[in-house]
């Protein structure tokens, strides 16, 4: 009875242990996300935390069902192709794109993959060529949009700056949100009596530069979604304070270096936005791609005397 009890309790140990392989063996791997940001600056840092903060609560576990791989562009076109093409090579789930120009390399990577690309913080997607139709995109590229309306930017200057007339906009002319952000505020600013002075910087190194030549020309400063001049706020902040006028900035993240008044959506917020959307496509792969996004809500910060 001994040995018969003992041989029992080893073959079901044995049947267990087969089935605990083999259940091992068909496991669905892990999902493989992959993040491409064109720059590191607050705003886009900021996304990036939100997105992978909501993943985690939507039950995407890093070393268990989630692969995740994140690099940075720096700011660099061509390197921003190679890290999307190495994405789509290694076959990527999805991947999530933050920034304009990150968003077009992966794109461009995926054209004959066809691998989801899910962008975050760009705010024309149809100006930048990613998608052609905002309520049914038909290739496989959808996002949220960081998009506010100048109206409402230029409204919220007016009320705390009543005597504005010049306003100078420094701004990256190789950035397709730029170029299409420009030529709304032209068409904006005339119904609040607002004149825009351009001063471009194709890297940080010369934002300082564009600033400080908008001096005596402009009553305040205002960065609106550019990459490049987000990125060297800072340089902005210090050009506005040698001259005495205040500067404005899109992103409400960058209060605390030094601008005197913000209006625009929560990148945290907005990053947890494209988290939700990324989940929505990987648990229903064969349904068509969900709309592109907008801020669900934006906030209005003005520095404290």
């Amino acid at each position: 009875m001994y040995f018969l009890n003992n041989l029992i309790q080893t073959f079901t140990i044995a049947l267990l242990s087969f089935f605990i392989s083999l259940s091992s063996a068909y496991s669905s791997p892990p999902t493989k996300i992959a993040i491409l940001q064109n720059i590191e600056h607050p705003a886009l840092n900021a996304t990036r935390e939100g997105l992978i903060d909501e993943l985690h609560k939507l039950g995407y576990k890093e070393g268990e069902n989630l692969t995740l791989e994140y690099q940075s562009a720096q700011g660099n076109a061509a390197l921003a192709a190679q890290i999307a093409q190495k994405f789509a090579s290694n076959h990527s789930d999805i991947i999530v794109a933050i920034g304009t120009k990150s968003a077009q390399a992966a794109f461009t990577a995926t054209k004959d993959s066809k691998i989801p690309v899910v962008f975050s913080s760009v705010t024309d997607p149809l100006a930048a060529k990613l998608v052609t139709n905002l309520k049914a995109p038909k290739g496989h590229v959808t996002g949220v949009s960081n998009l506010v309306s100048p109206k409402l930017q230029f409204k919220f200057f007016k009320k705390l700056l009543p005597h504005l007339k010049k306003l100078g906009i420094v701004y990256d002319p190789g950035e397709p949100n730029s170029i299409a952000l420009n030529t709304m505020m032209e068409k904006t600013a005339k119904d609040f009596g607002l004149e825009l002075v351009f001063a471009t910087a194709s890297k940080t190194s010369e934002v300082l530069t564009a600033s400080r030549s908008l001096c005596g020309k402009v009553d305040a400063i205002f960065v609106n979604n550019d990459s490049t001049a987000l990125a060297a706020f800072t340089s902005v902040v210090k050009a506005a304070q040698d001259c005495g006028i205040p500067a404005f900035v899109s992103d409400v993240d960058l209060m605390d270096q030094g601008a005197f008044a913000a209006l625009g959506p929560n990148q945290t917020d907005l990053g947890r936005q494209t988290a939700r959307m990324v989940n929505a496509i990987l648990k229903n792969p064969e349904a068509p791609l969900p709309p592109v996004e907008f801020p669900e809500k934006t906030e209005e910060h003005v520095k404290k005397s």
